[in-house]
């Protein structure tokens, strides 16, 4: 059996391009030039259709497209590559003057174009290799960018989001159902006697308690919920489209998680105990919210259980805001 050597470090891997084009003429073509460069894999695919089945079936790292079928942001081919296929770069095949079709199909998502009655296989070479570095490059800013907006609202010590984010969602998410009679329920929630575990266990075992809580409370809310730690031993829980009933259900919920791991996986560690303020508002203001889920968690009475807080006959709804 003949094993194929590895190439020498420092040389380029080959591109596995992507033909796209309904002319055989302009296939043949390019698929000639391409063949005479070692550092190409050519494809093609006559018409959309093909060029869908082979980039879902294949990876590709760059498309020669005809700028014909490059024309319309609903065009199937443009939404196929810059919506699922994003890591494939795009280098038009333009038919004419290049200043009448390249600024606006440029515009489309291509990174860079060529005329068809102009190629050369050393311009073929260099301007899809450039293409592909390109998308490369601008795919990990894209990811740095993303990164660091996450970290930019994440709070490090718990996972969960910061105050920042916090308080941006709230503000979205009053906003967008305002007029849709849609409610937006608010969940704050109060580690109770963090001040009295760090000054007799030190800071290590209320950082602790506060990593606690948020596994608990990331474990009970839903997918859509938004859960983020909001001060030094408070979190806010948003619930879009939520009723009083449901967040109610949710806060009992997370107490009842608490317990548990009190008496099972946290049975050795100091107990974590948390208290609700539960609010619900129907085209209202993110402030008010806030401030009505925050005086029923201030009003709670001093020294009652969590749990049985929650279950209290009689206890009332809390404030729904207008």
């Amino acid at each position: 059996m003949t094993t194929r050597a590895a190439p020498p470090s420092g040389t380029p891997r080959s591109l596995r391009v992507l033909i796209i084009d309904e002319d055989i003429a302009h296939i043949r073509t390019l698929r000639k030039l391409l063949e005479a460069s070692p550092r190409f894999v050519p494809h093609a695919a006559r018409g959309v259709e093909e060029a869908g089945r082979l980039l879902d079936g294949g990876a590709f790292d760059v498309a020669l497209v005809s700028a014909r079928l490059w024309h319309d942001p609903a065009a199937p081919l443009v939404r196929a590559l810059r919506e699922r296929r994003p890591d494939v770069a795009v280098v038009l095949l333009l038919d004419q003057d290049p200043a009448l079709e390249a600024v606006p199909s440029l515009k489309l998502g291509a990174h860079d174009f060529l005329t068809l009655n102009s190629l050369d296989e050393a311009q073929l070479t260099l301007r899809l290799a450039a293409a592909v570095e390109e998308n490369r490059t601008l795919r990990r800013r894209d990811t740095m960018v993303r990164w660091l907006e996450r970290e930019a609202r994440t709070d490090h010590l718990t996972g969960l989001f910061n105050r920042h984010a916090f308080d941006e969602r709230l503000r979205e998410e009053c906003r967008a159902r305002r007029g849709t009679r849609e409610p937006v329920t608010l969940i704050l929630a109060d580690l109770v006697g963090t001040r009295v575990v760090n000054q007799s266990h030190g800071h290590d075992a209320g950082d602790d308690m506060l990593r606690r809580a948020a596994a608990a409370i990331h474990h009970c809310i839903r997918g859509g919920d938004f859960a983020a730690r909001i001060g030094g031993d408070d979190f806010g829980i948003i619930l879009p489209g939520a009723d009083l009933t449901v967040g109610r259900l949710i806060a009992r919920r997370i107490a009842q998680e608490v317990e548990r791991r009190n008496l099972e996986e946290w049975a050795d560690l100091v107990p974590v105990s948390l208290a609700f303020g539960v609010a619900t508002g129907v085209d209202c203001d993110a402030a008010d919210l806030f401030a009505a889920a925050d005086r029923q968690l201030a009003d709670r009475p001093r020294g009652a259980a969590v749990i049985s807080l929650l279950r209290r006959n009689g206890d009332s709804d809390g404030p729904s805001v207008a």
